[in-house]
């Protein structure tokens, strides 16, 4: 059992705690209030006036997937079939890539890791902790969405292998048949499960099965959408298939605010602190961010890391408050808003009692820049002094101690 004593906790769902106190342990966080009984023999902590916040959540990341240092050994984009909804990103994910050790150091403790957007529909994300004592100890949910990507970069991949999709119609094409040839495999396993034991055998698809739990509502879409245009069409098909979703980068979301506001669709925007490296980041900019959070929408921000580093989410954050977002809701957009987008709020996102004890001891605020993460627990433990080193480099990582 450990004990947080003295501390300014940012609760995110129940205000400020000033003088706090956090009593948690590796099964999650027992009580935190301005007065608690602390347990006897629990270790304690006095945070002498410095901030607590919940772990920071990252809502969309390649981390594990594309390791820092290694851009040829990226498991994250299979480039030979526009549709593998069947891929799952817990089969290529790598918990010592540096990247994402750096994060869990720097405070983020929880990261939704996917497919990247070469194909039309990409493969099944996971959400995971950042640092672990085992594999399975970082897994909070192997399945938590299947990417679909709409827009340059899937025409861009097969468009240069002179297949489909090379258009934006193609795209949407290939996604219509990929739900509609859904749909007639469910019918047809429920025509074959009637037959009882005079049926014929059903050759199982992988594929078809992984559309189908996206047509149930267990696997919620996530969509990678920059522009406007792409987002109204796959608002066409989603309400055509009845989906569940929400929008990744949604660069240009601005555009179609009030479409979104309507069916009330969650928002992943980023990065924005990047370069106009290509046609569909042209709009890319904070102040997106604040039009979303006013619209009433649910907003995270991501790194889409590695394009940023995922390690700085806390500076865009602050970035977004530069141009008008209030610190509390920057706060959200870190927490509690990715865990609700994520689907695991019940136990991610805020410190509340029930809830995983993954805390951050900040130095000063967590918006300001110059702030570190002086101690980070994920899952009640503490993450090792070696990790939170400063200066940690490749070949020094620490996984699994």
């Amino acid at each position: 059992m450990k004990a947080i004593l003295n501390a300014e906790i940012e609760t995110i769902t129940n205000g400020r705690i000033s003088r706090g106190a956090i009593v948690f342990d590796e099964t999650g966080i027992k009580a935190v209030g301005k007065s608690v009984d602390i347990p006897e023999g629990a270790e304690v902590i006095d945070a002498q006036g410095r901030i607590v916040t919940p772990g920071i959540i990252e809502a969309h990341s390649h981390a594990g997937l594309y390791e820092d240092g290694f851009p040829t050994d990226g498991d994250y984009n299979e480039m030979t079939d526009p549709i593998t909804p069947h891929l799952q990103a817990i089969d290529g994910f790598k918990p010592s890539d540096v990247g994402t050790l750096e994060a869990a150091a720097a405070g983020v403790t929880t990261m939704y890791i996917s497919q990247g957007s070469a194909n039309v529909i990409c493969g099944i994300g996971a959400v995971v902790k950042t640092w672990g004592t085992s594999f399975d100890d970082q897994i909070v949910n192997p399945a938590a969405g299947m990417k679909m990507a709409l827009g340059e970069n899937p025409k861009r991949v097969y468009g240069s292998k002179d297949k489909t999709p090379s258009t934006r119609m193609g795209v949407a094409a290939l996604l219509r048949k990929t739900l509609a040839d859904a749909v007639n495999y469910q019918e047809k396993k429920a025509y074959y499960s009637e037959k009882g034991k005079d049926k014929e055998p059903l050759a199982r698809d992988l594929k078809l099965e992984a559309i189908c739990r996206v047509l149930s509502g267990e696997l919620p879409v996530r969509c990678h959408a920059h522009r406007a245009i792409d987002m109204l069409t796959f608002m066409r098909i989603a309400d055509e298939f009845g989906l569940k979703y929400c929008f990744e980068h949604a660069t240009e979301c601005v555009q179609v605010m009030e479409e979104l506001k309507r069916r009330d669709i969650p928002v992943v925007i980023g990065p924005a602190m990047s370069s106009r490296s290509k046609v569909e980041v042209f709009h890319r900019t904070f102040r997106s961010v604040v039009k979303a959070v006013e619209a009433g929408l649910t907003v995270a921000i991501t790194s889409d890391h590695h394009v940023t580093p995922m390690k700085y989410l806390p500076v865009y954050a602050a970035l977004a408050v530069r141009e008008g977002l209030s610190s509390s809701d920057a706060l959200k957009i870190l927490t509690i808003n990715p865990a609700k987008i994520l689907g695991v709020d019940d136990r991610l996102g805020s410190i509340e009692v029930g809830k995983d004890a993954d805390l951050v001891i900040w130095s000063s605020d967590p918006l300001d820049a110059r702030s570190r993460a002086e101690k980070v627990f994920i899952r009640g433990r503490s993450l090792p002094d070696a990790l939170m080193k400063s200066d940690l480099r490749p070949g020094e990582e620490v996984w699994m101690s």
